[in-house]
């Protein structure tokens, strides 16, 4: 072998290990939801006031959120056109499914433990300019997060 093809197959390889990198994993997932949890731990609850989600995180690369609760269904799609499979929860646990052009930017899953939505809170998605929330705590003192719409 002569030294042009060893060095062109060392680039090649490198650049498959890279797009295999770029492909399979992604940070964005953690990044919004350290975001997010940051964001939560520091806000009030119980003091009427409503929280644009994406204000609230100061994360705005997103074009609509959806909530899906313990046995929600969705078909969501990765940048690639893949099926997007939703990240494992605990018991109770649900998601907020960040969207960008149709799929999807990152997914947060949320333990009820630390916050529960809304009681009758139904599967919904929301433009980014409708995302408006409450945090309210029930008489358990367990921390709830009501979507209002716009």
């Amino acid at each position: 072998m002569t030294m042009r093809i060893k060095s062109a197959l060392v680039v090649t390889v490198g650049l498959l290990l890279l797009f295999a990198v770029l492909f399979f994993f992604d940070y964005t997932h953690q990044y919004v939801s350290d975001r997010f949890f940051k964001a939560l731990s520091e806000a009030p609850a119980d003091t009427e006031r409503a929280y644009s989600l994406d204000a609230f995180m100061e994360y705005y690369d997103w074009d609509s959120v959806c909530v899906v609760l313990p046995g929600g269904d969705h078909d969501f799609t990765t940048l690639f056109g893949r099926d997007y499979e939703m990240a494992p929860r605990k018991e109770g646990g649900w998601s907020l499914v960040f969207l960008k052009e149709g799929s999807v930017n990152a997914e947060i899953t949320v333990d009820p433990a630390v916050l529960e939505p809304s009681a009758g809170q139904k599967d919904i998605c929301l433009d980014r300019w409708a995302a408006i929330f409450n945090l309210r705590r029930d008489e358990q003192g367990k921390l709830h997060m009501a979507f209002a719409g716009y």
